[in-house]
C-alpha cells in the first residue's frame, strides 16, 4: 500500500508544479558571460514596448527551457552527443551565451529566491543522482552524489537562498532526507517524515500528515524543527502548501461545493492577510490543484483556475489564468480560456514562461501570449 501512496505521490508532484524530480558526472565550468558584468537597471516600460526575438534552436538538441536568470534572461537546455549544455538568451537582443557544459544530460535548472544561485540536476545513471550549484555567473559552488537514488525531490530555503532539503527515491520507493548548505558544501541526513516538505523558517520545515493507509482529500499541515525534530500541527485541513519569504501560501478548508480557501498568512507571526475561495477539481482520492507561481517582489500569486468544480477526468471548460494581490485582496482574471500548464515568472513578474517547456511567454500587464521558441 505504500509503495501505491508513493507512486501516487510522486504524479501529484509533477501535476500541482512542486518541486520536481530525478537524477548524474564531471562537469566543466563555461566562461562567465558577457552580459552579467555590467547589469543595466531593469526596466519594465522598456521591455513592454519591445518585440521579442524567437530563440531558433534544432529541435533534436532543444530540451526546456528551465528558468530566468534574472528578468531579461532565461536559461535553457539543449543536448547533443557530448552531453548537456546551459544557454541563456537574452529576451531582446536575442544574445545568446553558454552559462554552463555537461558530459550528462542536464534535466533541470532552478533559481534560489533572489537568483543568485542555480540549482542543476544532472543524469549519471538510472540509480544515481546528482545536485550542483552554481552562481549567477555559471561557476561551481558544491556538489553533492546520490546514490541509489530512481529520484530526487528538493526545497529551496527561501529565508537565506544557502540552504536546500532534498528527498532521495530508492527503487522501493522508500526514501532518505538530506540538508545541503551551499556555503559549507556539507550533506546530512534528516530524519524527516515526509518527503515533500517545504521551508517555515531557517529552523523548520512543513509537511502534510497524509495517511498512507487511509486515503483523504486534505491532511493537517505540520511543522518539523530540523535540530530538535519536534513536530507540531499547523493546520488542520490543507490540500497544498506553498512558502515563500514573506508569506505562506494554503489551499484547504473544501466546503461541500468543492470551493477551497487560498489563504495568505504572513512569516513569521503566521497572520493570515488575505484569502479568496476558487474551485478545485477532483481527482480519484485527492484534489487537482493547477499550476501556480508567486512573485515575492510585486506581492502578486498568478495562477489557473477552473470555472467550475468537477472530475478533473471529464473536464472540459478550460481554466482562467488569474492574479491575486495578498496586499490588497483584489483578484483579477487576466484571460479567460487557458490551459492548464507550468508556469514560471520572472523576479519582478513582469513576464511568466508557460508550457510544458516553458516554450512560451505571458505578459501579465498587457495580456499577451508569445511563442519564445522557433524549432529548425
Amino acid at each position: 500500500m505504500k509503495k501505491v501512496f508513493w507512486v501516487v505521490c510522486i504524479i501529484i508532484c509533477f501535476l500541482i508544479g512542486c518541486q520536481s524530480p530525478s537524477h548524474p558526472k564531471e562537469v566543466s565550468n563555461a566562461p562567465a558571460l558577457s552580459n552579467q558584468t555590467k547589469q543595466k537597471p531593469f526596466n519594465p516600460s522598456f521591455f513592454l514596448t519591445e518585440s521579442f526575438k524567437k530563440l531558433s534552436v534544432p529541435a533534436e538538441q532543444f530540451s526546456t527551457i528551465s528558468e530566468w536568470l534574472n528578468d531579461e534572461t532565461i536559461l535553457y537546455i539543449v543536448n547533443d552527443g557530448s552531453g548537456s549544455a546551459v544557454h541563456s538568451y537574452h529576451l531582446i537582443s536575442g544574445e545568446t551565451d553558454v552559462f554552463y557544459k555537461s558530459e550528462e544530460p542536464i534535466l533541470s535548472v532552478e533559481a534560489n529566491n533572489n537568483h543568485e544561485m542555480f540549482l542543476v540536476r544532472s543524469a549519471v545513471s538510472a540509480t544515481e543522482g546528482k545536485l550542483l550549484v552554481l552562481s549567477d555567473e555559471g561557476e561551481e559552488l558544491a556538489d553533492w552524489r546520490f546514490d541509489h537514488s530512481i529520484d530526487l525531490v528538493y526545497s529551496w530555503n527561501p529565508f537565506s537562498g544557502q540552504q536546500l532539503v532534498v528527498s532521495s527515491f530508492k527503487e522501493d520507493w522508500t526514501f532518505d532526507s538530506f540538508l545541503l548548505d551551499v556555503p559549507n558544501k556539507s550533506m546530512v541526513k534528516k530524519d524527516v517524515k515526509d518527503p515533500f516538505v517545504q521551508w517555515l523558517s531557517n529552523e523548520e520545515i512543513g509537511y502534510i500528515d497524509w495517511n498512507p493507509d487511509m486515503p483523504v482529500l486534505e491532511a493537517p499541515l505540520y511543522t518539523e524543527d530540523l535540530g530538535t525534530e519536534e513536530k507540531s500541527e499547523l493546520k488542520e485541513r490543507v490540500v497544498m502548501f506553498h512558502t515563500n519569504e514573506s508569506l505562506l501560501i494554503t489551499v484547504g478548508s473544501v466546503d461541500e461545493n468543492e470551493m477551497a480557501s487560498y489563504s495568505f498568512y504572513r512569516f513569521p507571526e503566521l497572520e493570515e492577510v488575505q484569502s479568496y475561495e476558487a474551485p478545485l477539481l477532483t481527482l480519484y482520492s485527492n484534489y487537482f490543484i493547477p499550476y501556480f507561481d508567486f512573485v515575492g517582489s510585486s506581492n502578486l500569486f498568478y495562477s489557473f483556475e477552473a470555472t467550475r468544480a468537477g472530475n478533473a477526468d471529464g473536464y472540459s471548460d478550460g481554466f482562467q489564468f488569474i492574479s491575486f494581490d495578498s496586499t490588497t485582496g483584489q483578484k483579477e482574471v487576466l484571460v479567460k480560456d487557458m490551459e492548464n500548464k507550468p508556469l514560471k515568472c520572472s523576479p519582478s513578474g513582469v513576464y511568466c514562461l508557460y508550457g510544458y517547456q516553458l516554450e512560451q511567454l505571458i505578459i501579465p500587464l498587457t495580456k499577451k501570449l508569445v511563442n519564445l521558441v522557433e524549432l529548425s
